[in-house]
């Protein structure tokens, strides 16, 4: 188990660097495709098959072949590559040092062992893990997920309209 989670992480790692590293915007979207497939595969190691299931289909599937389809779709141009100024480098490590000093501080202090929850293992398996999930993502959560969904679309429709200015 082990050995498969560090197999995972790696190619987590290195697919995350490709969504940040390369130079061309649908390379990019590819290298987010493999990484949500790598989450998708972490989730099936937790015991989470709805989730895995809903990861493949949902984001790796619908969300990202669409921006897949956005982008060259779009692009006319396929040598279109974006110029970097330098100084994002310098910002990624800054971010990166604060975010793994606040992570370190907080696995110090022990802040991710937290309480015990009502899903606990003995209720998840009496009424299952999709109708678990699913009655918390409608009563509890759904004020979170109708925002999510919104944010989404205000996103995709933002990105049409500045692709179709650039191109008149």
């Amino acid at each position: 188990m082990v050995v498969g989670f560090a197999i995972v992480a790696a190619w987590e790692l290195v697919t995350a660097a490709g969504v940040i590293g390369f130079r061309r915007p649908i390379y990019n979207a590819l290298s987010l495709v493999a990484n949500m497939l790598g989450l998708a595969v972490l989730f099936l190691m937790l015991n989470a098959q709805f989730l895995f299931a809903a990861q493949v289909i949902v984001y790796a599937g619908a969300v990202m072949v669409l921006f897949v389809f956005i982008i060259a779709l779009l692009n006319p141009v396929s040598d279109l590559s974006l110029g970097r100024r330098g100084g994002e480098w310098v910002w990624g490590a800054v971010f990166g040092v604060i975010f793994a000093v606040l992570l370190a501080a907080l696995l110090y202090n022990r802040g991710l062992t937290g309480k015990p929850g009502t899903f606990t293992p003995e209720a998840i398996g009496a009424v299952g893990n999709v109708q678990t999930i699913g009655i918390a993502l409608y009563t509890r959560f759904l004020f979170p997920v109708e925002v999510t969904s919104v944010l989404l679309l205000v996103a995709a429709v933002g990105a049409v309209y500045l692709a179709m200015r650039r191109i008149r």
